[in-house]
């Protein structure tokens, strides 16, 4: 039997508006139990309540800080950390990740992967903000001290709803070093700070793996009442493991001012470390204007 070319087109029709009728399927619900419910910027909320950012890439904020999503998208957060004070500071910012946003919060609680430290940054107004809200907090912990990229987690509490954002800081080659270090360059402080004639003194070197055969170039942060102190006379010296042999002569260091990438620090002094040891003992000698001249034996690992 033929079929018309009217027929098949009343019947194509029929099919077409047959299948258009079948209801799309709804998106499926979140399973009870799983904890979280996403939404489509990629922001989701915790069964406890708490809003957590999603993980989206930011620009620098306007503190040149590290920004992060602080609860969808309706606050933001942004990281900054001065390591010659040994301080973080939080603000909040807006949508626009770029205006300051007032808040009655007390505190907000800032947890750090490595170096590990957790820290409670107190509300600390700007200029201008009226009594009772602050769109900035702030917090020193000695940790804080330590060069290099951060991440962790800033959490906090906004009018009863608790709000969370993880952040990362980036590297950046912007140059600014007061030298060039070659290869292995990482500003890496051994142990903990030490206090004298109240100064708090960090010890260290550059490179996070000494060789023997190479040199090594020690390095020496000293900071009073937060700021560094830029008119000590340092010097350094490499000893034999056991202290009694002078493996390398003293030398005078050179004060660097602070970057963006490390804080200020004597330097410059290179040592040649001796083929063959396996340990050697860094020996620093800090003469302060005001105080009473020290000396620290730092023992470190050489490859």
């Amino acid at each position: 039997m033929k079929l018309s070319a009217i027929t098949c087109s009343i019947i194509f029709c029929g099919l077409i508006g047959f299948t258009g009728c079948k209801k799309q399927e709804e998106p499926k619900a979140d399973p009870a139990g799983s904890g979280s419910a996403a939404s489509e910027e990629g922001s989701h909320v915790h069964a406890d309540g708490t809003a957590h950012a999603a993980h989206d890439g930011h620009m620098a904020g306007p503190h040149g800080g590290t920004v992060v999503d602080w609860g969808g998208g309706e606050y933001h957060v942004e990281f900054t950390v001065d390591h010659d004070k040994q301080e973080a500071t939080v603000y909040i910012l807006g949508s626009d990740e770029k205006s300051p946003v007032l808040v009655d919060t007390k505190s907000i609680d800032l947890s750090i992967s490595d170096p590990v430290l957790q820290l409670t940054l107190a509300a600390a107004p700007q200029e201008g903000d009226p009594a009772g809200e602050t769109s900035r907090f702030v917090g020193t912990h000695e940790k804080l001290s330590v060069v290099k990229e951060y991440s962790g987690t800033i959490v906090g509490v906004i009018d009863g709803t608790p709000f969370s954002g993880d952040f990362e800081e980036e590297a950046h080659d912007d140059g600014e070093h007061a030298h060039s270090h070659a290869g292995d360059d990482a500003l890496v402080w051994e142990g903990e700070p030490k206090k004298h004639s109240g100064l708090l003194i960090q010890l260290g070197h550059h490179g996070q793996h000494l060789h023997a055969g190479e040199e090594v170039e020690p390095a020496v942060s000293i900071v009073r009442g937060g700021k560094p102190v830029a008119d000590a006379k340092v010097f350094n010296a490499l000893v034999s493991a056991d202290g009694e042999t002078v493996l390398a002569k003293e030398v005078a260091t050179v004060y660097e001012p602070a970057t963006k990438a490390e804080p200020a620090h004597y330097a410059q002094g290179a040592l040649a470390i001796p083929a063959g040891v396996a340990k050697v003992i860094l020996r620093y000698r800090i003469v302060v204007a005001d105080g009473e001249p020290v000396t620290f034996d730092v023992p470190v690992d050489v490859e």
